[in-house]
C-alpha cells in the first residue's frame, strides 16, 4: 500500500512539475502580448479607424497573433453591401 502511494505521488509531483513548466513558458508570449497592445491601439480605437475609413458598419473584431503581432480582424459592411475584412496592426495601428 505504501509502495502504491509512493508511485502516485512521484506521478502526480511530476504531473504537477510539467503542468508548471508548461505555463511558465507560455507566460512570456503573453506578457510580451499584453505590452504590445497597450503600447498600440485598443481595439476601439482600430474598429473606430476602419469605421470612419470605410463608413461601413463594423460586424465582428476578433484579436489574433500573427507572427510576433497582434491583429485586430474587423469585418465590415460596405454602404455598397459588399463584405470586408480589415486587419489593423495593433502595435502601429497600420490597416491592412
Amino acid at each position: 500500500m505504501i509502495a502504491m502511494y509512493s508511485v502516485f505521488q512521484r506521478r502526480a509531483s511530476a504531473a504537477c512539475l510539467a503542468l508548471l513548466l508548461a505555463v511558465s513558458v507560455q507566460m512570456p508570449d503573453a506578457l510580451a502580448q499584453e505590452a504590445l497592445v497597450r503600447n498600440g491601439i485598443s481595439q476601439d480605437e482600430a474598429v473606430a479607424m476602419v469605421r470612419r475609413q470605410t463608413g461601413g458598419k463594423v460586424l465582428r473584431v476578433d484579436r489574433q497573433v500573427e507572427g510576433e503581432s497582434i491583429v485586430y480582424r474587423i469585418r465590415v459592411l460596405k454602404p455598397d453591401g459588399r463584405l470586408r475584412e480589415y486587419r489593423v496592426d495593433a502595435a502601429t495601428g497600420r490597416i491592412r
